[in-house]
């Protein structure tokens, strides 16, 4: 909220001002690769700002090795995208997406208080404890994405609440749509058909933590999707072992006629049965726990294909072969270009001539011997035509040979 929001370099000075960087905590370098250091922009950004979407904070889903492979040429025609739940005080997953989507107006939804927020981003409270402790790990915390005009935050919700979730003011179509939320399987089926019909046509709905489970992992919602880990997961038994376990897995002919899908309502497997839609697997967790996402592509065109500038490739750098033979092309048309000019400047030059010549004869010819001059200047004048033209193919040839050879 605007309450926490300081100037970025302000904020970032107060910052490094006030953390001691223990580097033995640091993220993983380039030389600790494997097991786990980030492999595109989105997942430095996790990194960079402690999300665990990302590579090495908490549950390290990896979830970027899915989201880039989806979004990456459609980064610049994204407009919006809409998070259930900003996780810690941080917000890492807004941050990321505030710089990977540079035209995205993002709008995240937490059931966290206005008042709970507000009292724990206090000088020296919960939100400046927890950046120092990320601090510690490397991590930024970007505290001016509060005051940007691209992000609209909403606390004070409940998603699972189809009440609460739709007085929430949301522009009329979302490019993106991520459910972050409680990971509870019957509250992410609510939020999913209330904000279905906000998803744009060729839009992403997606449902993360598919398989983890409210921390801890409780027996009510181990019922709703059931688990069953082998071996010593120690704290992370939490995590359902089988992708065939959860009723997001949709059984599409019935094999099953006790599937989990089943337990889907009408609208839900509808929404399956229209649309596109597929699991994403990143990682897994002792026992065979697994970091997995569901993804629904609304039928309708696909998002915009405009890339985000990047620099030109090898291959077009300066000096570089493909540069060199560019540079080589563009110069032969200059030639071409310029012989063309001065071959249509004799050729204007020819004309005249012939038409000086021509009233030159008339003129010395008179009307008294015009029929005996007619018949010997006649001769001169065809000869003189016949020369023109031959003239003039021979610049239009050159012209077209000049054309040719630039192509």
């Amino acid at each position: 909220p605007p309450a926490m929001a300081t100037p970025r370099g302000l904020g970032v000075a107060l910052l490094l001002a006030s953390v001691q960087v223990d580097l033995s905590l640091a993220r993983p370098s380039a030389n600790a690769c494997p097991p786990s250091c980030p492999v595109n922009e989105l997942s430095q950004l996790y990194d960079q700002y402690c999300s665990d979407k990302g590579t090495f904070w908490q549950s390290k889903h990896h979830y970027a090795s899915a989201y880039h492979s989806i979004f990456a040429s459609a980064r610049g025609a994204v407009e919006s995208i809409l998070e259930i739940g900003i996780g810690e005080d941080t917000a890492p997953s807004v941050a990321s997406w505030l710089t990977y989507f540079p035209k995205a107006h993002i709008y995240p939804i937490d059931i966290k208080t206005t008042k709970e927020v507000a009292l724990r981003a206090e000088p020296g409270g919960a939100t400046d404890r927890l950046v120092k402790h990320q601090g510690q790990f490397g991590c930024e915390y970007d505290r001016s994405m509060w005051a940007d005009p691209r992000v609209h935050l909403t606390l004070d919700t409940d998603a699972s609440d189809p009440k609460q979730l739709s007085k929430v003011s949301l522009p009329a179509q979302i490019d993106i749509i991520i459910d972050d939320g409680s990971h509870r399987f019957l509250d992410q089926e609510r939020t999913l058909l209330v904000l279905w019909p906000k998803l744009r046509p060729g839009g992403y709905y997606i449902i993360e933590d598919m398989l983890v489970g409210a921390l801890p992992w409780d027996a009510g919602h181990a019922l709703q999707v059931p688990s069953n880990n082998t071996g010593s997961c120690g704290h992370e038994c939490f995590f359902p072992q089988r992708i065939a376990e959860h009723p997001f897995l949709f059984d599409r002919f019935g094999y099953n006629t006790d599937s989990p899908s089943l337990r889907l309502k009408k609208e839900t497997r509808e929404i399956l049965r229209r649309h596109d839609w597929f699991w994403v697997v990143t990682g897994q967790h002792k026992g065979g726990g697994l970091d997995a996402s569901v993804v629904i592509r609304k039928a309708g065109p696909a998002l915009g294909l405009a890339p985000v500038p990047t620099a030109p490739p090898p291959s077009l750098a300066v000096g570089g072969p493909a540069a060199a033979a560019l540079a080589q092309a563009q110069e032969a048309l200059r030639l071409a270009e310029a012989q063309q000019r001065t071959l249509q400047a004799q050729h204007r030059e020819l004309l005249a001539a012939l038409n000086a010549m021509e009233t030159t004869v008339r003129t010395q010819c008179g009307e008294a011997s015009a029929k005996s001059c007619k018949s010997g200047g006649s001769g001169k004048l065809v000869w003189l035509l016949l020369a023109a033209s031959v003239m003039a193919n021979c610049v239009l040839l050159l012209s077209r040979g000049g054309r040719g050879r630039t192509l």
